[in-house]
């Protein structure tokens, strides 16, 4: 377990992060004192999209017209001013 203050957080944020991403919990000190606990998140499950079974990727697109470049550029100026 390592032991940080809160201005260690505040400016070292990055490097307290690495802490926790490699498993070691962090006890966050003010004036000597623990105030909080950092720990890292065991139960984290990653849910991957299978985008191969997504009908916009089954899609035939073999009769679809191909934009041209100026086409897309047009489209592209058009869109941004709405932003």
């Amino acid at each position: 377990m390592k032991t940080a203050t809160v201005r260690d957080l505040r400016n070292r944020y990055t490097s307290l992060l690495s802490w926790i991403g490699a498993g070691e919990e962090i006890v966050i000190t003010q004036r000597g004192k623990a105030i909080a606990r950092l720990i890292p998140e065991h139960d984290q499950t990653t849910q991957r999209v299978d985008w191969s079974k997504s009908p916009a990727v089954k899609r035939d697109r073999s009769g679809s017209r191909v934009m041209s470049a100026a086409e897309s550029l047009e489209i592209i100026h058009e869109a941004s001013g709405k932003w």
